[in-house]
């Protein structure tokens, strides 16, 4: 494996390599196998070396002002040696072969591109380079490869110096040619860095939603749902202005129409009910009048937050035009939140504790378990 190349970097071009130098396909029995820097020193003479070199560095200096070129030098190998597989004329080492020559012994039967043809053997350069921009992009994660094929392939004659080079040489001529061109463009592209956080943020409101005991001694029941659900609804619906009040509080003692009302200005947006219950055709109306009230009566959304909704209650809600949410659909909608929306949520839910329901004990329990599933949280200043 090259020194500079990862281990999938070495599969990727080795897996490309074998489709186009399949082993012993040479007359001589030569192959491929085993192949190494050291041993192609012993078959590759100075002279071949000297023009490998040159075809590396003209396809180096032509890089910098299109990065296609260096695909192009290397369909140019990949071309000579599907022809000499067939054909020999390339099986050994030439230094005099030209372009004029190359066009003299192969039909050239494209007018965009480059393809060769001699008898019943037609091979042209453009299918190689769609699997070079594969290869690049895809596997070798360099991103910035160009992807516009018809580009450099229909250009093919303002670079014929680099094919008189590509047949010039022979089978491992060419192989050691296509190596160096590999690394080249390895070097000279950037890779496509992913950024990942290390450790990776949290999920603190879905473990709130999960994991957290909404019953305590000091708390009123219900406190520890409603200021989840004052915590999610803030977040979600974050450019409304909210008015809620403790639990047990009557909302029509408040002026209020549900648990939780948003407004954007003077209107009245959204309306939500808090029930950290099980809503069942026994219980629909009961629980939940008010929002089917509110849903017909107003232009308001109407909305139910229930620990869990049995599905005829969920149907009648529906039809009367409340939206449902039970810890279901939440956790499936959290599900898609990052990090800073998960922490808004989880700031409303300790703003409702601290200064709504006003209970200075839920609220340091509240901290307790954020401090065990957020640990960096910036919220933990408060507590004690």
């Amino acid at each position: 494996m090259s020194d500079t190349r990862t281990q999938r970097e070495e599969e990727a071009i080795d897996d490309f390599l074998s489709t186009h130098f399949p082993p012993g396909n040479s007359d001589d029995g030569e192959t491929l196998e085993g192949y190494t820097e050291d041993s192609s020193q012993e078959t590759i003479s100075e002279a071949e070396t000297q023009v490998i070199e040159t075809l590396v560095n003209r396809a180096d200096e032509l890089f910098a002002g299109s990065k296609g070129t260096l695909g192009l030098a290397i369909d140019f190998i990949i071309l000579a040696e599907h022809l000499e597989q067939s054909d020999g004329w390339t099986a050994g080492f030439n230094p005099d072969i030209t372009t004029e020559d190359i066009l003299d012994r192969y039909e050239s039967t494209a007018k965009s591109s480059l393809t060769l043809k001699r008898g019943s053997t037609k091979h042209g350069i453009r299918s190689y380079h769609n699997e070079l921009i594969d290869l690049f992009r895809d596997e070798l994660n360099r991103t910035n490869f160009p992807s516009s094929p018809g580009h450099h392939t229909g250009e093919w004659e303002r670079y014929d110096d680099m094919l008189e080079l590509a047949f010039r040489l022979s089978r491992p001529g060419r192989y050691e040619a296509v190596q160096r061109l590999f690394d080249l463009g390895l070097n000279r592209l950037e890779s496509k860095d992913y950024q990942r956080r290390e450790p990776p943020f949290s999920d603190p409101f879905l473990h709130v939603l999960q994991d957290y005991n909404r019953k305590a001694p000091f708390e009123q029941g219900g406190s520890a749902y409603q200021a989840l659900c004052y915590g999610y609804v803030k977040a979600d619906w974050s450019h409304l202005s909210f008015r809620a009040s403790k639990v047990r509080t009557g909302s029509s003692r408040q002026h209020r129409y549900g648990d939780i009302d948003g407004y954007y200005g003077p209107d009245l947006m959204i309306s939500v009910e808090v029930k950290d219950r099980v809503i069942d055709s026994t219980n629909v109306r009961s629980e939940l009048g008010t929002m089917m009230e509110v849903a017909e009566n107003t232009t308001a959304v109407a909305i139910a937050i229930c620990r869990k909704v049995e599905s005829n209650a969920r149907e009648t809600l529906e039809e009367a035009g409340v939206r449902v949410l039970d810890d279901d659909d939440l956790e499936e909608r959290l599900q898609v939140w990052d990090y800073h929306k998960q922490n808004r949520a989880l700031q409303g839910m300790i703003h409702y504790m601290a200064n709504i329901e006003e209970n200075p004990e839920a609220t340091q329990r509240l901290l307790a378990f954020i401090d065990e599933v957020d640990p960096e949280n910036r919220s933990l200043a408060h507590l004690r």
